[in-house]
């Protein structure tokens, strides 16, 4: 309603005789032009009285009388008025009246008096508040100034003269505030932004959402919602979110819907359980929708005064209108119709009520209701009826599905990576939470992780969840009330479940038909209630259902077993639920049970990190359950302890081997005179000091040799060890990773060589024990020494002054040698000058020297070092020795110009070895494709570098010879070609051409090649009437012993070649099923004999094998698999 109706209305109820409005409402300027409009129509008088000034006057708020400043006085100076044609304004009327009786009863005899003046008097009472007490209620007309409309607030910024492209997008912006909150916001616009334009619009948007969300905030009806959340922030409820995206699509596109014939969504009202998503659907769904959200309180609108709650709600209805289009979420609505006192409760429920549905059917701003209710109980049917609502929806407790859902959308929130934890695992723990049990336990979780300052762990969600006590445990009977209420109304879900809600399995569990209760018996998401009633029916496959049902409790459970129940069908599913107390299940295991996996089920499906659960092992478990429990991973410290001080040996050793016992348990077990047990604790890394010092007195020198290699030794006993009486002892000590100080010194002057080489190539070792093994007697030691360690000049100076030539000889070619140390090397011995010529590390000084030595060998060096300068090379590209020339030519870091110059060598061994380098140029190729050597046209062409062209060009040599070498019927040679089928890079087509050379030499370096093409196989494979016997034998030997042929080769192998290849084959690891399939059903025995020694054959072809002859099964007993499946038959 405008003003401007409302100011109609009054004239029209003051015509009809109404002589009384209370009009609520704080914006004074609007009211004062109200009542002047009122009374110009109407010609009357406007007589104002407030409870700071008393009588004023109207027109421009002088004061006439302020002794009038109690509405005692006032309504008594009213009594001797003359009321003809006035009409009487009083502000403040809450604040006058309110605990004050004289008032009160003075304002209702000047009520009843007007009674005599109607349409010639009326009296405006203004408030804030609605305050209407029984004694005046019926005598007055409640009325609410409305909000301005977008043409009253256009009239605003039209005065304010705001630019015309802001007014459309500010009227919106605007809307839902009165006049006066418009006034000031535009005025607080302008003192921090200056002009209102365009380019400013975003702040000012801003600015004015900020501003109307505590305007809004301050009606105490209403609050603005900030929206951070979205649609997929929802786990689960899929039904619903699908219906909300079709709402979406037609609220973005209303004006079309409508002249389609579609009618403006109404909106939906979700009940359900709490924490499950409503609260959060309302979020999302603004969001969804891209409009406000605005969140009404229903408990805030419950006022104590007459009309006060429904003056509440309208008030913030029609907040919302003028708001429009926006999301309006009315939560918990069941607080309108329970929890009031008073005996007007159930009148004022009716009259909210019977507003509310009014309005829901009769708006038509594009308010889209989103209504929460916790208790559909205490709903009324009518609320509930179809049309209400567009729909109506409950959520109950997430399904396993969603919960997995709503976990990853947690952790990632607690930036997580959800892929690395079970999110399978976490869901399963979490059955019966609410959504917002689950994000408080991941919340804890993480909290925690932070406090340890450690990573979230899958052990800490774990443990987050089961300290949170579902929702469904603390509103036990309340949630079958709902759940029950939901049935009954046939409320849509807003989750998608193929199973059965909790209401259809009550009904279900009471069915005759069995396989109706069995089927509520198997299914995943029944109740712990429904599970004990069926776990005494009277059909054995529904009670078994029960007990592997993972809900089934652990009273019922334990119940049963404590009843002495004798079917091992039912034993056994109880023994595999995880609810069952391990205290109870082992105590009624006996030693003669018929089977061990029941203890395995109890490990396989409870907690055991917990004390309580390995407490209960270590009490009631017999010698298996304690074998278990001594291997688990996360086996505790007081538990291990216990443990280590059982009866029977397996359990120790079993312990022993476990690395997570605590290092008290390992001294404990370290004072077991068992070989086995000794051997795991000298191996722990979690070996205690004390568990170490028994073990170093060991009689045997093994168990002391096993403790040198634990890296947890202590410092002492590695002190003792280090003056053991057996080498063998001393030896291990001296090669361990970070050996300190104290110990190296001890065995870097051990009586024994080896203890000191050993010693000697520790990169551990100390610069005090270098110098001290620098100086050992023993030449091997200071050799193994300049092999393995970076030496200082303290030390390699002595070393270069050793009287052992070999000494000085290592030290040159050592690349950790000093410069100064190599410039006094270069004028040693030859060996030790050779030595230096080798070094990687030599530099040009050194090698200026060394490339004029006198001695070949040394210059031989120099020129294989690849570190050589280009000048150097030069020299020695002229050098007068050809083995000097011919290590030049296979240097790889040779230039151009130097292999240029050794292309024209009169040596052919130096051209030779130059063809086979991997750096030559295409240039330098070329010449020795063409060098009247056939070696070195050999070597160039098996040269895997050398390009197509120059393969081409040495593809077309016919050159051969005849050998006198028996070993081969064909006894051509052609060595070029030799050359090109060794060539790992030669062409498919020029691979192709060599095969069908059909040389056996040829063929064998063909066969050999691991890129051989299945083609190039195939040809030699069919060669056989072109080659003799045993040069065909040879060929498809070397092929089958080729790693790299294909499956395809290897069934043409088969199919050609004779048992010899068979067999060879047979002896492969990389054989596939179904290769192995086909020898395994080969007639020839040689063939199955290889077949069964190998270790990837399959169980089946195993099984294949043994029907074969005894010779086979002899050998089958040597075949890992063979043994892996006698020992699973034995166990």
């Amino acid at each position: 309603m405008t003003k401007q109706n409302l100011t109609q209305q009054i004239i029209d109820y003051i015509q009809a005789g109404y002589t009384a409005f209370y009009l609520k409402t704080t914006e004074l300027a609007r009211v004062d032009k109200l009542t002047s409009e009122v009374a110009e129509q109407l010609n009357f008088n406007v007589i104002e009285y407030n409870l700071a000034y008393g009588r004023v006057k109207f027109e421009n708020k002088e004061i006439i009388d302020d002794s009038l400043t109690s509405f005692e006085k006032i309504f008594n100076h009213l009594r001797h008025e003359d009321l003809e044609n006035n009409l009487i304004l009083i502000k403040d009327a809450k604040l006058g009246l309110e605990n004050n009786s004289v008032a009160l009863a003075r304002l209702k005899y000047l009520l009843d008096q007007l009674n005599f003046y109607k349409g010639e008097c009326a009296v405006i009472l203004q408030s804030a508040d609605v305050y209407l007490p029984n004694e005046i209620e019926p005598l007055v007309t409640l009325l609410e100034l409305p909000l301005p409309d977008q043409n009253q607030i256009q009239a605003v910024l039209k005065q304010e003269k705001i630019a015309n492209e802001l007014t459309d997008r500010l009227t919106t912006a605007l809307s839902g505030l009165n006049e006066l909150d418009i006034q000031q916001l535009l005025n607080l616009l302008k003192n921090k932004y200056g002009e209102l334009t365009v380019e400013n619009e975003k702040v000012i948007l801003a600015e004015i959402q900020q501003q109307k969300e505590q305007i809004i905030a301050k009606s105490g009806v209403l609050e603005m919602v900030k929206v951070n959340e979205e649609i997929e922030d929802i786990g689960g409820l899929e039904k619903l979110k699908a219906w909300l995206q079709d709402q979406s699509y037609i609220v973005k596109n209303l004006q079309a819907a409508k002249e389609f014939g579609v009618k403006a969504p109404k909106g939906t009202l979700i009940a359900g359980m709490p924490g499950c998503g409503k609260s959060l659907t309302a979020k999302a769904a603004a969001a969804l929708f891209q409009q406000p959200l605005l969140r009404l309180d229903i408990g805030s609108l419950l006022g104590k005064y007459v009309g006060e709650s429904e003056t509440n709600m309208r008030k913030a209805l029609v907040m919302a209108e003028s708001i429009s289009p926006c999301v309006l979420w009315v939560d918990e609505l069941e607080k309108a119709f329970v929890g009031m006192s008073g005996n007007n409760a159930s009148e004022v429920s009716s009259r909210l009520l019977g507003y509310f549905l009014t309005w829901l059917q009769e708006k038509t701003a594009p308010v889209f209701i989103i209504a929460t209710a916790n208790d559909i109980t205490a709903l009324p049917p009518e609320l509930l009826r179809k049309g209400r609502f567009d729909e109506i929806f409950y959520v109950g407790f997430p399904t396993k599905k969603e919960r997995k859902k709503i976990i990853e959308i947690h952790l990632v929130k607690a930036k997580q990576d959800a892929s690395q934890f079970d999110i399978e695992d976490l869901a399963k723990e979490c059955r019966d939470y609410a959504g917002a049990d689950i994000e408080n336990a991941i919340f804890e979780a993480v909290k925690k992780a932070f406090i340890q300052q450690g990573e979230l762990t899958q052990e800490l969600l774990l443990e987050a969840i089961r300290n949170t006590t579902p929702l469904r445990k603390t509103l036990k009977d309340k949630v079958g009330e709902y759940e029950k209420k939901f049935d009954e109304l046939y409320l849509s879900p807003a989750s998608e479940n193929d199973g059965l809600n909790i209401a259809q399995m009550v009904k279900m569990a009471k069915d005759p038909n069995y396989m109706i209760r069995l089927k509520v018996a198997n299914d995943e998401n029944v109740t712990e209630e429904i599970l004990e009633e069926l776990s005494t029916d009277e059909v054995f496959e529904v009670r078994e259902a029960v007990f592997k049902n993972i809900n089934c409790s652990k009273q019922v459970l334990d119940a049963q077993l404590s009843s002495n129940l004798t079917d091992n069908k039912l034993l056994n599913a109880i023994y595999s639920n995880k609810n069952v107390s391990i205290a109870l299940a082992l105590d009624k295991l006996t030693e003669y049970d018929s089977t061990l996996s029941r203890v395995d089920d109890l490990f396989k499906n409870n907690d055991m990190d917990l004390l309580e659960n390995q407490q209960a092992v270590l009490k009631h478990g017999g010698d298996y359950a304690s074998q278990l429990l001594a291997e688990y991973k996360n086996i505790l410290p007081e538990i291990s302890e216990k443990l280590a001080e059982h009866n029977n040996l397996k359990v120790r050793r079993v312990l022993a081997d476990n690395q997570n016992i605590s290092g008290k348990t390992t001294e404990i077990l370290s004072k077991y005179d068992d070989w086995e047990i000794k051997k795991s604790v000298a191996q722990h890394l979690n070996i205690s000091p004390k568990a170490s010092e028994n073990l170093a007195n060991d009689e045997y020198w093994y168990i002391r040799y096993l403790l040198t290699q634990n890296s947890n030794l202590a410092q002492d006993v590695a002190i003792k060890l280090a003056k053991d009486q057996t080498i063998e002892v001393r030896k291990g000590l001296a090669q361990i990773k970070h050996i300190s100080n104290d110990v190296a010194n001890i065995l870097a002057i051990d009586s024994d060589d080896n203890v000191r080489m050993i010693l000697a190539a520790n990169i551990s070792i100390s610069e005090t024990c270098k110098v001290t093994l620098a100086k050992d007697p023993n030449s091997s030691v200071k050799e193994e020494l300049i092999l393995k360690q970076y030496l200082l000049k303290n030390i390699e100076g002595p070393l270069s002054e050793d009287s052992n030539y070999h000494v000085r000889m290592k030290l040159a070619a050592s690349p950790n040698v000093s410069t100064e140390i190599m410039n006094i090397l270069s004028s040693d011995d030859d060996n030790v000058r050779a030595g230096l010529a080798s070094n990687p590390s030599i530099t040009e000084e050194v090698s200026k020297i060394l490339v004029s030595d006198n001695a070949w060998r040394v210059r031989s060096n120099l020129a294989s070092n690849s570190s050589i300068t280009e000048e150097v090379s030069k020299i020695l590209a002229s050098d007068n020795d050809s083995n000097v020339r011919s290590n030049l030519a296979s240097n790889p870091s040779i230039t151009e110009e130097i292999s240029k110059i050794l292309v024209s060598d009169n040596a052919w061994h130096v051209r030779s070895n130059l063809a086979s380098n991997l750096s030559i140029t295409e240039e330098v190729s070329k010449i020795l494709a063409s060098d009247n050597d056939s070696d070195v046209r050999r070597n160039l062409a098996s040269n895997p570098k050398i390009s197509k062209e120059i393969m081409e060009y040495l593809m077309k040599e016919d050159y051969s010879y005849k050998t006198d070498d028996n070993s081969y019927s064909e006894r051509i040679v052609l060595p070029v070609k030799n050359g090109l089928a060794e060539n790992l890079n030669l062409p498919e087509e020029f691979s192709n051409i060599l095969a069908k050379k059909y040389n056996v030499r040829i063929s064998i370096r063909l066969a050999k090649r691991e890129n051989i093409s299945d083609k190039v196989a195939e040809i030699l494979i069919g060669s056989e009437r072109f080659l003799g016997y045993r040069d065909y034998k040879d060929t498809l030997m070397a092929l089958v012993r080729n790693q790299g042929i294909s499956e395809k080769t290897m069934k043409l192998l088969i199919e050609q070649g004779d048992y010899n290849v068979r067999a060879q084959l047979a002896k492969r690891e990389d054989l596939s099923n179904e290769i192995v399939d086909i020898l395994s059903r080969d007639s020839d025995y040689a063939v199955k004999k290889e077949l069964t020694l190998n270790p990837i054959i399959s169980e089946s072809v195993v099984k294949r094998l043994q029907e074969d002859s005894y010779l086979v099964n002899n050998n089958l007993e040597k075949n890992i698999v063979y043994k892996r499946m006698q020992k699973q038959w034995i166990d």
